[in-house]
């Protein structure tokens, strides 16, 4: 085991990922870092990000920002245009929140962080490290849900979607990049089972041009449900720790409104709290 990787994974959510800004943040502050492999998935990847830069100070003003109802209109739905405009959120929150890539490349030295999309051809998940001259591309690939975001978002001239589709929970992934000690931040409460949802049926007549991420995206429940049976049964050689709300959080994936989120946030940075302090 002391030649074995450590690897943190963080889900998406949308604005519940503000719950995974709390925990990270707890790290953040306490300086703790012992990940080998980073795999972050939809705004889960935003997060994982962000804790690589090591910037603390203002990460609940990063999702206060991208809640701003200027980047999201579900009357755009009846337009056929994006419910939240996120190339636009992304292209205002780089003027305001920056990239440093040279601290991020620093901070990766004999690391790895993979950002998890979904192939619309295949169907298939892949796992990219991010690329100096295309991240905000990459960063909005892995949260381009079919309805939220409807113009193409393409790396190397295939389209892609968001990374959690095809695989929202990629513990699997992480064994298979040889991590033995695995930590999953979730925005769900340990005790969620996916259901597959109208939105998802929904979503699939809008795919409907791509038959496989149209058929990934009717069987999301099974997939997630099936990453979860890994989390409670993996490998012997293998040892999951699951990071999650206390109970269901209030924030939903498009929740605009700052006090939720504010709470939320709140009480990522307990249960993170409460996680150092098991392990300390």
């Amino acid at each position: 085991m002391s030649n074995s990787k450590k690897a943190l994974i963080i889900e998406g959510g949308g604005s519940r990922g503000v719950f995974s800004f709390g925990v990270i943040d707890s790290f953040i502050k306490a300086s703790y870092k012992p990940f080998d492999i980073h795999l972050g998935v939809s705004n889960g990847a935003v997060v994982q990000l962000w804790y690589l830069l090591a910037t603390a100070d203002y990460n609940l003003d990063k999702m206060l920002f991208s809640a701003s109802k200027d980047y999201v209109s579900f009357k755009n739905i009846f337009l056929n245009k994006s419910i939240m405009n996120f190339t636009k959120l992304y292209e205002d929150a780089n003027k305001v929140f920056p990239i440093d890539f040279d601290r991020l490349t620093s901070h990766l030295a004999n690391k790895n962080f993979y950002v998890v999309v979904s192939d619309a051809e295949s169907g298939e998940a892949e796992y990219i490290e991010l690329d100096r001259d295309n991240y905000v591309n990459q960063l909005l690939a892995t949260g381009s849900l079919p309805i939220l975001m409807r113009e193409p978002i393409l790396l190397d001239g295939l389209r892609k979607y968001d990374g959690g589709i095809t695989d929202p929970l990629p513990v699997q992934k992480a064994y298979e990049l040889g991590a033995r000690e695995i930590v999953i931040i979730r925005t769900y409460e340990k005790e969620f089972v996916r259901q597959n949802k109208l939105e998802n049926y929904i979503a699939a007549w809008f795919t409907n041009s791509y038959p496989r991420i149209s058929v990934a995206l009717k069987q999301n429940a099974e997939v997630y449900n099936q990453a979860l049976d890994f989390i409670r049964n993996p490998p012997t050689d293998c040892t999951i720790i699951e990071i999650c709300p206390p109970a269901r959080l209030t924030a939903k994936r498009t929740t605009t409104d700052p006090v939720i989120m504010k709470a939320n946030y709140k009480i990522g940075l307990k249960v993170g709290q409460d996680y150092l302090n098991q392990i300390f």
